[in-house]
Order: C-alpha cells, then structure tokens, then sequence
C-alpha cells in the first residue's frame, strides 16, 4: 500500500472538513504493510480548552479513517501556525526590561 498523491489529497480533505481545523501545517503519509500511518499537525485556535482539541482531534481521525479506512494509525498533533513571513516581535517588546 502506498501513500500517493491521491490519498494524501484524500486525508487532507478529510482533516480540513472540520471547521475547527483552520490548516494542516504538516501531514506524513507511510505505508505499514496493508495499513497507512498518518501524522499531522493541524493549527487549532489557541483559546480553546483541552476538551474541546480532544473533541476536535478525535472527529478529524474519525473523518480520515472514513474516508480512507486503509489510514488504520493515526496520530494528530493540535499546534497554532505561524506565518513564516510575519514580522517577529523584538526580544524587549515581550520580556519586561529591569530598571537598573
């Protein structure tokens, strides 16, 4: 069994139908013999609880394994994206400076 473009356009699909998941910042696709192992890591809003990235997590492996249920192993990793682009802050614009 083999991880081919198709699938992953499959799996990514799947993860992205959740509104909750805003982008798949990664996505790792390989082949266990007849199974496929997924790993992704989804950017999620970083207010939510802990309850609701489980409750999250959990649908989106359901949808993968739904829509390819060869995706028998399947682990995703919650995160928030930055944009790589994006201006860093500085270092003195978030530690607080001492007075000396």
């Amino acid at each position: 069994m083999s991880a081919t473009s198709e699938k992953v356009a499959t799996i990514e699909a799947a993860l992205l139908k959740g509104a909750s998941i805003r982008r798949v910042i990664d996505l790792q696709v390989a082949s266990a013999g007849d199974d496929l192992v997924v790993g992704a890591k989804v950017d999620l809003d970083a207010e939510l609880t802990m309850k609701e990235v489980s409750t999250i997590l959990l649908q989106a492996k359901r949808r993968v394994q739904s829509a390819l249920p060869e995706a028998r192993i399947v682990y995703i990793e919650p995160d928030v994206w930055i944009d790589p682009e994006a201006v860093q802050p500085t270092t003195s614009s978030i530690v607080m400076l001492g007075l000396d």
